[in-house]
């Protein structure tokens, strides 16, 4: 993870000391279990106590899973945080400072795609823009 071979960045616009969630919808090729995550870092990342969160350049890294939990069947696009479980939440990412930041997206495993991202400090913080399943949500840029 610290030199990841496949991976793609996004730069995004945030504020320092705001908290924010990122979402990602994504389809597991043929709903397979084997092919439904990703990990993702960031440039410029704390946590909660002000230490460095997913980091890119570290081997520290949020795993963005799509199914829920191990009984949960895949079906279709799906909207998934960082947390584990049915409606778990994971970890909120702040920013040093105000400005351009990068996420990084890499490939965790095989098959995984992804249509949407969205980082946000208001709206997406405590849920997700769509389901976790049969999700046909598209988001305006913003």
């Amino acid at each position: 993870m610290v030199q990841p071979v496949h991976y793609f960045e996004v730069p995004v616009w945030v504020e320092s000391g705001k908290p924010y969630r990122l979402w990602l919808r994504g389809k597991a090729d043929a709903n397979g279990t084997r092919n439904d995550s990703v990990f993702v870092q960031f440039s410029g990342s704390v946590g909660a106590t002000g230490k460095p969160l997913y980091r890119i350049g570290t081997t520290n890294a949020a795993r963005i899973t799509l199914q829920e939990c191990s009984a949960c069947p895949l079906s279709g696009w799906g909207w998934q945080d960082n947390g584990d479980g049915v409606n778990g939440l994971g970890p909120l990412v702040k920013f040093t400072t105000t400005g351009m930041q990068t996420v990084r997206v890499q490939t965790r495993e095989d098959g995984f795609s992804i249509d949407q991202i969205v980082l946000s400090p208001a709206i997406y913080v405590s849920t997700p823009p769509g389901p976790a399943r049969d999700d046909t949500t598209i988001l305006p840029e913003s």
